[in-house]
């Protein structure tokens, strides 16, 4: 997501996303990866989930862990809207497989049986998810307080959790629709990252992503412009007036629209070559989110 961190305040912060954690409970050194293709290690050792239901079901209950998740919820998960009739028999199978997996191969009993459904205990630290959030919002908060080089490295180790897409393999509705918000949340992570980048100089070194997430991400204007400003000043000004070009193509021919105010504005500067050079990086210059 944003240029490789130096130094021993890089290898801190990768060392700090990747540590294992006891995940509470009796689950040891369990760790549970939804960001990309279902992974379960415990110990080091890969854990394998048999059954696209069963993997259906961990990575629910993992998007939601330590809450639970309702019977309906998971067949709605598992099956859509033309579950069988034996459904709701058929999950607690899958329950019941799960548990005697996650046993077996020294896990424990992380899966429970509650009032309002089935709950996956798992600390903090024992999900990508939650360490992908935990470390967007305490970069965000360092972005805040005028840390930019530290908040570059908490977004990126953030990134660093990602694999690829939400419930890659699985093919599940409801996890689609999780894998959309998660998404959103991965891009604006980005675009705050590239921001601070670009705050603090660092134009050329991001180019390249950059026009990798605008081709992933080709109507998200904030990429479009972080892009053009990225080239820009990286002395490629007709490269930046280029892609305004293709973008404007793009919005016209997919959308009937033309590219918004900023993104106009911002053409016209370049074209000018007024006003744009790199603003430094300041608490109260630079807002996250804003």
């Amino acid at each position: 997501m944003c240029p490789a961190r130096t130094g021993g305040d890089a290898e801190a912060l990768r060392g700090e996303a990747h540590s294992p954690s006891d995940g509470g409970g009796h689950m040891g050194g369990t760790q549970y990866r939804v960001l990309g293709p279902l992974e379960v290690e415990h110990a080091g050792a890969a854990v394998r989930v048999g059954g696209l239901r069963q993997q259906i079901l961990l990575t629910l209950l993992a998007l939601e862990a330590n809450q639970a998740v309702p019977v309906p919820r998971l067949i709605d998960g598992i099956w859509g809207e033309r579950p069988p009739a034996s459904a709701k028999g058929q999950v607690w199978i899958c329950v019941s497989g799960l548990r005697r997996r996650l046993t077996e191969t020294g896990a424990g009993d992380a899966v429970e049986t509650r009032p309002a459904g089935y709950v996956l205990r798992a600390g903090r630290e024992a999900l990508d998810v939650t360490r992908f959030r935990d470390l967007v919002a305490r970069g965000r908060s360092a972005a805040r307080e005028g840390r930019a080089e530290e908040a570059v490295g908490l977004l990126r180790a953030g990134a660093e959790q990602w694999r690829g897409p939400v419930g890659a393999g699985l093919d599940s509705a409801l996890l689609a629709s999780a894998a959309v918000r998660l998404e959103e949340e991965r891009v604006a992570a980005a675009e705050e990252c590239f921001d601070l980048e670009l705050a603090l100089g660092r134009h050329h070194g991001i180019v390249g992503e950059l026009m990798g997430h605008v081709a992933e991400h080709p109507f998200r204007e904030r990429l479009c412009g972080q892009l053009m400003l990225a080239l820009y000043h990286s002395g490629r000004r007709a490269d930046a007036l280029r892609v305004y070009r293709e973008v404007r193509l793009r919005y016209s021919d997919e959308l009937g629209l033309e590219p918004g105010e900023k993104l106009r504005a911002l053409q016209g500067e370049i074209l000018g070559e007024r006003a744009l050079r790199p603003i430094p990086f300041t608490r109260s210059a630079h807002a996250i989110g804003a």
